[in-house]
């Protein structure tokens, strides 16, 4: 005969055997039919027997999926240059975290050099015409120039005016700034990590050459793949907690943002987009994971007998718990299970509120009943 007719002792009255040695456990067959094993303090204490309380909770259905971590698009750039020139100066490396407005090279550009003279001259020009329009003021009021000529050099000055902020602005523009050299600036826009360097000194760069590529990896996102039979189930704004193959026991708090409208064709899922936030710079682009999507709003149903994942077992492919009946007394209880989330499981029904259940040791306690099942069967 085979263990699995175990489940048979349930329905059926057994005899009980007893034992005088106090360090050998004792498994008693009572006679409404549920099968108990009691074992000594010197047991318990030697395979670490613990005991809890069943607690009266709501887990939140989830649902698991996989992905990897990538960059937040709205979070990365591409730092490139805007005028042709040669670098002359680069400041940072691959991997190396920068900070926002941060100097990371440095070109020379003849064009920078055109437009800080053209500046220069308009300036100087400005300059010129506001003096004389304090001149021929003055002039005007001894009657010795006309108001006309005043004008005139009013709207001369105002267009020189333009022309300087307009420099200006394209000097700005392209990282110019200050000074009077041919040196062109570039910075950071943001804080984050340079993923890829383009540039040596030296190194001749056309206008719109990429020098850099930066991510701010403290806000990131984990593209995990919905399939389509948890489609339903799974809506923007739902909460979610992200682990990563890199680091299994650290957990990232995360919320699904997107969901994708397109089917990918072969692996017959979606892209859904969780926010996540990086921790002790733990997040790298390309990490593996999964993540535990919440489904439904704990507040909304009934709590139910809730006890630690670690005290459920299996025996012949049926669930069950060890219940605390007496002292140093267990029954074996069959259970049907329901979510589970955190470490704990549901048990929909086969514990009530006030069952104490083994939570540790469940190996020895777990031989036991099947010994006593085999010591039947012969």
């Amino acid at each position: 005969m085979r263990a699995m007719l175990w489940i048979a002792c349930l329905a059926a009255c057994g005899n009980s055997s007893t034992t005088t040695d106090e360090a050998k456990p004792e498994v008693v067959e009572k006679p409404e039919g549920a099968q108990r094993v009691t074992i000594s303090d010197r047991v318990a204490t030697d395979s670490g027997v613990q005991v809890a309380a069943v607690e009266m909770a709501t887990l939140p259905a989830t649902v698991e999926l996989t992905g990897e971590v990538a960059a937040d698009p709205d979070r990365m750039a591409k730092v490139s240059v805007r005028v042709a020139g040669r670098l002359v100066e680069v400041k940072f490396q691959e991997g190396q975290r920068v900070a926002a407005g941060e100097v990371l090279a440095s070109i020379e550009s003849s064009e920078v050099a055109r437009i800080r003279a053209e500046l220069t001259s308009t300036n100087t020009r400005a300059e010129a015409a506001h003096k004389r329009i304090e001149r021929l003021a003055k002039l005007v009021d001894a009657g010795t120039a006309s108001a006309q000529d005043l004008e005139t050099a009013r709207a001369e000055a105002s267009v020189l005016d333009a022309d300087v902020a307009a420099a200006r602005q394209t000097l700005a523009s392209i990282g110019g700034g200050g000074g009077a050299t041919a040196r062109l600036q570039i910075r950071a826009p943001f804080a984050g990590v340079v993923m890829k360097r383009d540039g040596v000194l030296g190194q001749p760069v056309a206008a719109d050459h990429v020098v850099a590529e930066i991510v701010d990896l403290d806000h990131a996102v984990f593209l995990a793949r919905l399939f389509e039979h948890d489609l339903p189930r799974v809506h923007e704004g739902a909460g979610a907690e992200v682990r990563l193959d890199a680091y299994p026991d650290i957990a990232f708090p995360g919320k699904v943002i997107t969901i994708g409208r397109q089917v990918e064709p072969v692996a017959r899922a979606v892209l859904a987009r969780i926010a996540i936030d990086d921790k002790d710079a733990l997040l790298k682009i390309g990490l593996f994971g999964s993540v535990v999507v919440i489904i439904p709003d704990p507040a909304t149903v009934a709590p139910v007998p809730v006890v630690p994942a670690a005290a459920v077992t299996k025996i012949d492919d049926h669930s069950v718990v060890f219940a605390e009946v007496g002292t140093r007394e267990f029954e074996v209880r069959p259970v049907e299970l329901g979510h589970a989330n955190e470490g704990r499981v549901e048990i929909v029904k086969g514990l009530k509120a006030g069952d104490r259940v083994a939570t540790a040791g469940l190996f020895t306690l777990k031989s036991l009943a099947l010994k006593s099942t085999f010591g039947e069967e012969d």
